[in-house]
């Protein structure tokens, strides 16, 4: 029920009511906004790029030149220096000879002939008061809310009667633009749409319909603020709102929230969706719906409780709808969006791709995932088209593709806005048009919404055994038929599913997913299955069946599915075809283990279903053997560019394994994995987030890419590895000998060697950074997971202990303080003693961005320095783009030992500047000279400091002391606890990151363990002895199910 509320009507005295508002005006700014750089970058340089907390479409791929990509990537000056200062190098984009921010600025300077900003005379604002004053029969100008500057947020209803009818009395549709400032055809779209309808009232039947039946809702300018800023010189490019986010009265590149990040639907779910840097263009602001645009949006969505909503934004050409905060995460209510919105073959806009929101990139606390889940809307992201792509339209005219400073530039020509819109119209009235019925929508592209969708498999390993549909909510006395061996029909019940632990609760307004149980097959029987139910004025709907084969049904807890690929051709050159090689090892350990366990050959017997196979198995073993990648012929190598790039992509079953394996975990399952390639993503893996598995729009085909890394291929991302199985990066440690459990698998042990280990060397087994490690568990409780044991042996060691079994370190993280302090008393030691402070050091940082520092000041003083390593390990080095004064802005404290300006020195007002930066190269001995402090208390802290964005591994501190006339004492090498050592926490005016200096055994480890799942960076079969694999298992087992050895229960999943 739509709650009946009274919104300010902007009528007869709607000067006086935007006079009642202040004044718009433009922000200080003391910085240019941001511009356009190209280069040719090399793989690793472009993940440095990406790291930036950029939206995807600001980093655009132009192809490939030899072994570097080309690309373009709206930045501040900030960004691009810093990226200069570390080796990327970027050039300003230049068009016809001029730089991009000259060219803006003299576009700026001699006005548009299209575009106008909100506020100005006769802007967008003064327009949609215009009309409402034209129409008056027709339209309700509505203040929504106001801005961070005080703007007047305007809505225009468009009704029969506007005026007369109570808001959301009629079926409503929202078409809303401008969240994102620069995207200025937006609001060109918005409101030459709601001119069509209020100018096509009088002549065109199905408009006058429209009106007459529905309320169409217009929001042109969700962000006032940021969109004026767009208007001002050196800011066409802004993205974001105007929260002055360092409250310094300027507007600068600190600034601004991303208000299509800002809402509280799965805020801040992770730090890859949404950017928690305030520097970040996805910067989500410092809580759910923070800022006033945000509020305004979310309480007209509340008070009218739109049928549909339609948010328009560029530039991709893109028809986005359902679920974004994670990849490939289909919803019951997709398949009206299907109908609406049509596929690749045949979409509803022209040009557009139809697909899930998080197709290309992830997002979270986006607005219309919002919409669909808080408020039952259906909702629409059209990412418009880029400027390359309006330009191409007319040959003939004066734009051409060349001539575009970005993809957001849209052209300032008549003719090719309104093109545009011209595209757009069909689907923007089809979606009005559908407001009365939204379970039957009216489809430009011919599509009807389907009565039933049902998952369907060929094969089950149990009985009972649950079925699933997706079904119309409207559909009555819902059943689920089912025969055996062709006899006699058995109709069942059918119960919706509510969702797992993660996902499949939502986006189920108008279907939902329901399950029935097929009981009474054996072994061998054909089962025949099809559901059927009744809809008002239609009768009887049956759906499509399908015929799976009961191949067992022997009870057994574990499924070991070997994921061998001995079809595929990676590592070996040819199919070996010879079957699973490991498969008997791995039921023999389990046995040992007192675990009984089928098998299932994905290389045979195709990828398992979730409810047909792998549900009836309370865990699953999943091994790799000898697969590196599961790679057929025509995969082993990619063409990118002119390039053929090896270990870039996997045949497309590995994508459908994963995601099987995935649902399977959603709904209470309880994997092991283990493998010596488990979560690598080949070669490109850390630069675009995963590795490809087909072509964009055609899955089955070879991944080509042509123009751009990002989205001419599919992606299986890495998500499923940081957030399911709790390893977010991965390294190696190559040729170790043994491997020795930590944590939930202390106590097992493992030796390597063997036959498997002699025909498949350890040469690059994995090594994980734990998710928790960086998303620390009590801000992201849903990714929780531990470290559980490290290699014997391993090449490197630099982040392995250096004596004893522990050390204390940390994690790089973005715009970190970190300190690990303890106070030595000197009060009875002299200066010719020459105390020192002694550690060894391992470290690993972004050169010149993130420093490793030791602190010191007498207790009681404030009087702060940092400490010169007596061997030169110290530099006084500035920190790069010191004058830029972002470090010194974030972390305030650091103006003990720096003073800001230009140029930035390294003395501060109490101190000097000495830092460790980059790579010590592993372990170094390290002393810091005390004697200044003899006669007295001296506390001292190693602290490792961190900038807003990309970063190396981190700091490990091991074996401290306090060296007094060379005698060591107070020795401390964190075997038992941290000792007199404490961690600080950030100093006053830095921000919490929630991940701080911990006691660990390694900061990368060999085993990572989640509450449902144990992964395992080498294979089980490389372990030599039979007794130490079933240990491993055991212990993995006990983690996982505790006692509990039975089969799952099926028929509750």
């Amino acid at each position: 029920m739509r709650r009946k509320v009274v919104l300010l009507v902007i009528g007869a005295l709607v000067a006086t009511a935007l006079g009642s508002a202040p004044p718009a005006s433009a922000a200080p700014t003391t910085e240019p906004g941001p511009t356009v750089y190209v280069g040719e970058l090399t793989a690793d340089q472009l993940g440095e790029v990406g790291d930036l907390g950029l939206d995807r479409e600001e980093l655009v791929s132009r192809g490939r030149a030899g072994d570097k990509f080309r690309v373009e990537v709206v930045l501040s000056r900030r960004q691009a220096a810093k990226l200069e200062a570390i080796g990327v190098e970027l050039t300003e984009k230049e068009v016809a000879g001029t730089r991009v921010s000259q060219r803006l600025s003299e576009q700026n300077a001699s006005g548009h002939a299209v575009f106008r900003s909100y506020s100005e005379a006769g802007g967008l604002r003064d327009e949609l008061v215009a009309l409402s004053r034209q129409y008056p029969r027709l339209t309700k100008l509505v203040r929504i809310g106001r801005t961070v500057q005080g703007q007047d947020i305007l809505a225009v209803k468009v009704t029969k009667n506007a005026r007369r009818v109570r808001d959301g009395s009629r079926p409503a549709v929202l078409y809303s633009s401008a969240q994102h400032a620069r995207e200025w055809i937006t609001p060109e779209m918005n409101r030459r749409l709601l001119h069509h309808v209020l100018e096509q009232y009088a002549s065109d039947a199905a408009v006058h319909r429209v009106v007459d039946r529905t309320e169409l809702w217009f929001v042109p300018v969700a962000n006032p603020d940021g969109y004026d800023h767009t208007f001002t010189e050196g800011n066409r490019l802004w993205r974001k709102n105007l929260r002055d986010n360092d409250g310094d009265g300027a507007i600068t590149a600190f600034d601004g929230v991303d208000l299509n990040r800002n809402f509280p639907y799965r805020w801040g779910y992770d730090d890859e969706g949404s950017s928690p840097s305030p520097t970040g263009e996805t910067y989500r602001g410092p809580s759910p719906a923070s800022e006033p645009e945000t509020r305004a949006l979310d309480g007209l969505m509340r008070r009218v409780g739109f049928e549909f909503q339609v948010n328009y934004h560029s530039a991709a050409e893109l028809l986005l709808y359902g679920v974004g905060w994670q990849v490939a995460t289909p919803t019951p209510d997709d398949l009206l969006y299907e109908a609406l919105a049509g596929d690749d073959a045949r979409p509803a806009v022209p040009g557009y791709d139809p697909d899930i929101a998080a197709e290309l990139y992830t997002t979270n606390g986006e607005t219309t995932e919002h919409a669909h889940n808080r408020y039952g809307t259906l909702a629409f992201t059209p990412e418009m088209s880029t400027c390359e792509t309006a330009s191409a339209v007319d040959p003939d005219d004066a734009f051409s593709p060349e001539d575009c400073e970005s993809v957001f530039n849209f052209p300032d020509s008549e003719a090719l806005v309104q093109a545009e819109f011209e595209k757009n119209l069909p689907f923007a009235l089809a979606v009005a048009r559908s407001a009365p019925d939204p379970d039957d929508p009216v489809s430009v592209v011919g599509r009807t919404a389907p009565d039933f969708a049902v998952d369907s498999f060929t094969t089950s390993y149990g009985d009972p055994q649950p079925v699933a549909v997706t079904a119309r909510r409207d559909l009555r006395r819902l059943r689920m038929q089912y025969s055996i061996n062709g006899g006699r029909t058995h109709t069942a019940r059918v119960r919706e599913w509510r969702g797992g632990e993660r996902y499949g609760d939502e986006a189920d307004v108008y279907y939902a997913e329901y399950r029935g149980v097929v009981r009474g097959a054996d072994p061998g029987d054909d089962v025949k299955v099809w559901f059927t139910g009744h809809r008002r004025g239609q009768g009887t709907k049956a759906s499509a069946s399908f015929t799976y084969r009961l191949a067992e049904d022997t009870r057994n807890p574990v499924l070991v599915l070997p994921n061998e690929d001995y079809e595929g051709v990676n590592p070996q050159e040819t199919p070996t075809g010879t079957g699973p090689e490991y498969a008997d090892a791995h039921v023999a350990a389990l046995d040992a283990a007192g675990y009984e366990a089928s098998v299932w050959d994905v290389s045979a017997q195709g990828v398992p279903h979730d409810l047909g196979v792998l549900s009836h198995f309370t865990t699953v073993l999943w091994y790799l053997g000898d697969n590196r990648l599961t790679q057929d012929p025509e995969d082993a190598l990619t063409q990118i560019g002119s390039s053929q790039v090896p270990d870039a992509a996997v045949a497309e079953r590995q994508q459908y394994l994963t995601l099987a394996v995935r649902d399977y975990l959603n709904e209470g399952g309880k994997l092991l994995h283990a493998g010596e390639t488990a979560g690598y993503s080949g070669t490109l893996g850390s630069t675009i987030g995963g590795i490809y598995y087909g072509l964009d729009g055609a899955p089955e085909a070879d991944c080509v890419v042509t123009q751009d890394i990002f989205s001419d291929c599919l992606l299986l991302a890495d998500d499923f590895y940081q957030y399911y199985l709790g390893a977010y990066s991965r390294a190696t440690a190559p040729n170790p000998l043994a491997f020795t459990g930590a944590g939930d698998l202390a106590g097992a042990v493992g030796t390597f060697g063997g036959p498997a280990a002699v025909a498949n060397p350890l040469d690059e087994p994995g090594t994980f950074v734990p998710t928790s490690a960086v998303l620390p568990p009590g801000r992201f409780p849903q990714f929780a997971s531990e470290a559980a044991g490290g290699y014997e042996g391993a090449a490197g060691g630099a982040f392995d202990p250096v004596e004893g079994e522990t050390y204390v370190g940390v994690v790089h993280v973005d715009d970190a303080y970190q300190r690990l302090a303890r106070t030595f008393d000197l009060t009875d030691v002299t200066a010719s003693q020459t105390p020192s402070l002694a550690a060894q050091l391992s470290f690993d940082t972004e050169e010149g961005y993130d420093h490793v520092i030791v602190e010191a000041h007498p207790v009681g003083s404030d009087d702060w320095t940092t400490l010169p390593e007596t061997g030169g390990l110290t530099s006084t080095a500035l920190p790069a783009e010191c004058e830029a004064g972002f470090l010194l802005e974030e972390h305030p404290f650091l103006e003990h030992y720096l003073t800001p300006g230009d140029p930035c020195t390294a003395t501060g007002t109490t101190g000097a500047w000495h830092t460790m930066t980059g790579s010590s190269g592993g372990w170094q001995e390290a002393t810091f000279d005390l004697s200044a402090y003899a006669g007295q208390q001296v506390e001292v802290s190693i602290s490792y400091v961190s900038d807003p964005s990309t970063g190396g591994i981190g700091l490990v501190v091991d074996d401290t002391a306090l060296l007094v006339g060379g005698v060591t004492t107070q020795a401390e090498g964190f075997e038992a606890g941290l000792g007199a050592w404490s961690v600080l926490g950030p100093p006053s005016g830095s921000p919490t990151v929630g991940v701080d200096f911990v006691r660990s055994e390694a900061l990368l480890s060999g085993a990572v363990t989640t509450e449902d799942s144990v992964l395992l960076g080498f294979g089980l079969e490389q372990v030599e002895s039979a007794t130490e694999r079933a240990a491993i298992v055991r212990t993995a087992m006990r983690h996982l199910v505790g006692g509990d050895v039975s089969p799952a229960a099926t028929t509750t999943r």
